[in-house]
């Protein structure tokens, strides 16, 4: 209850500011949207879609090594921090000429380098930003991540804004994307400069090897080919749309799965703040693993099957009142793209337990295998169904990439109680799907889906309770959260 109140604590504060975040987010998306239009807006998210391919060159697994390293021997921190800052520099020159050349002879040709620069520039200022923040999340200061996040999203939503009332188009939400990264990079690096300044002993037991750049590329080669996979599978559809249906599918498909990536990120919320308990766990017997497993796959469950459930039934009604009506042939392509929120964010924590045990080679044969097999379905798919295929895609993808993770962690990490984790809140899911198709006459139109959600909001933890997917434990650490000094709040790290 201690590690989970810690974690809770830490998890609550970084959500808040990611949430808040993420509703400016969605503002700046919503603004995107309905401004561009469905093709220009496509033509915004193929640009980012393209670019972002490239994220995992900009980093190569630098970031996750770096912040693994330092929330077991913090007193480094400056000395393990100095030769990531360099090999990232070194990859920014490598990654600005690799992304301009694929721009030009790329889907769009030269049209699309005036979205693609300025995004490629945003995209290597939060690459950046991420060492930073894992200085902040390794020594308990969760929080302060949350609030460059939402700083970086307050830029953007300025920037995007001013840019579309001065009639910028497309461009608008390139350059937002870029002032966000600018200021993420320097609040996460203020917030971070008493440990990043301050110059520690080496610890003992400290790995002196990831000191040097070669070391370091060694130790993150895995973790960069995975990052690579994930990038080619989460966003090679649009450029598969673009290609083989034109910008309207992408602008379709786009409206909708910026819903999906947008609860996705909450994923990155927890695991962020769970990587460095993972980190230290791994230390410890095989079983304490697999018991932080368990319990991290079943919070995902409550909340992801919940949120896949209430998407899928009110999918047109929220397509039309978050998007407008322009979107609403992607309303059925919503409904099947968000049940891959519940795979995703359980291979996310898995592939991230395994690079805590340092065996992330492993994981690079898992979304390799999964990379491959959601290139050859959309390509199946998509000439036939178009956006549709590529949710069906997705969702199949994001799925076998659990069940590789997942048995490729239990060879050394048995995990137990695994069906009662999944059958609970499954049934809880079904029993809520069952209650909003038989409210739906009463819930139709604008107004009614606010309905919808609170009768949702309501009627889904009561089912969770009478299921038996949570009981009185889970409502004594809710308690346990609620707001306090932290132990961390003098400066001292939580255990």
């Amino acid at each position: 209850m201690n590690l989970a109140r810690t974690v809770g604590r830490q998890l609550t504060r970084l959500v808040a500011g990611n949430v808040l975040g993420r509703v400016l987010d969605l503002g700046l998306y919503l603004l995107l949207a309905r401004a561009l239009g469905v093709e220009a807006f496509g033509r915004y998210t193929f640009a980012l879609s393209f670019t972002l391919l490239f994220n995992a060159l900009a980093d190569l697994g630098i970031s996750t090594v770096f912040t693994r390293e330092v929330a077991r021997h913090p007193a480094r921190a400056r000395e393990l921090l100095r030769p990531c800052l360099a090999m990232k520099l070194a990859l920014a020159a490598l990654t600005i000429p690799a992304v301009t050349l694929a721009a030009r002879f790329g889907p769009a040709g030269r049209e699309s380098l005036t979205l693609v620069l300025p995004i490629v520039a945003g995209m290597l200022l939060n690459s950046t930003a991420m060492l930073f923040d894992g200085l902040l999340r390794a020594a308990g200061r969760a929080g302060r991540s949350g609030l460059n996040v939402m700083l970086q999203s307050i830029a953007a939503l300025i920037t995007g804004g001013t840019l579309l009332g001065l009639g910028f188009g497309p461009p608008a939400g390139a350059y937002a994307y870029l002032a966000g990264g600018m200021l993420r990079l320097l609040s996460a690096a203020w917030w971070s400069r008493d440990q990043w300044r301050a110059h520690g002993e080496g610890a003992p037991g400290a790995p002196p090897a990831l000191v040097d750049p070669r070391a370091l590329l060694r130790e993150a080669a895995p973790l960069a080919l995975s990052a690579i996979f994930i990038a080619l599978y989460f966003r090679i559809d649009a450029v598969i749309l673009r290609s083989l249906q034109g910008e309207r599918a992408v602008g379709l498909y786009a409206g909708i799965y910026r819903m999906f990536e947008t609860f996705g990120l909450l994923a990155i919320t927890f695991r962020s703040v769970l990587f460095p308990v993972m980190s230290r766990a791994a230390d410890d017997p095989a079983r304490s693993l697999g018991v932080l497993c368990r319990k991290s796959l079943r919070i995902h469950l409550l909340f992801t099957i919940g949120v896949a459930v209430f998407f899928t039934c009110e999918a047109p009604a929220i397509v039309r009142a978050v998007l407008g009506s322009a979107y609403a042939a992607a309303a059925p392509s919503l409904a099947i793209l968000i049940w891959a929120l519940p795979g995703s964010y359980m291979a996310d924590t898995m592939l991230f337990l395994l690079a805590a045990q340092r065996r992330q080679s492993l994981t690079t044969w898992a979304v390799g295998a999964t990379a491959v097999f959601n290139v050859v379905l959309n390509l199946a798919l998509v000439p036939r169904l178009s956006f549709l295929g590529s949710s069906a895609a997705t969702v199949a993808s994001e799925w076998l990439s659990f069940a590789l993770l997942f048995a490729m962690f239990r060879r050394a990490a048995p995990v137990t109680g695994m069906a009662a984790v999944v059958l609970r809140p499954g049934l809880a899911g079904a029993a809520l799907a069952l209650g909003l198709v038989a409210i739906a006459p009463w819930t139709r139109g604008g107004p009614g889906l606010i309905g919808a959600a609170a009768v949702a909001a309501l009627a889904y933890p009561a089912l969770l309770w009478l299921c038996g997917a949570i009981g009185r434990e889970d409502l004594a650490l809710v308690r346990s959260l609620a707001p306090g000094r932290p132990r961390w709040a003098s400066g001292n790290p939580a255990p």
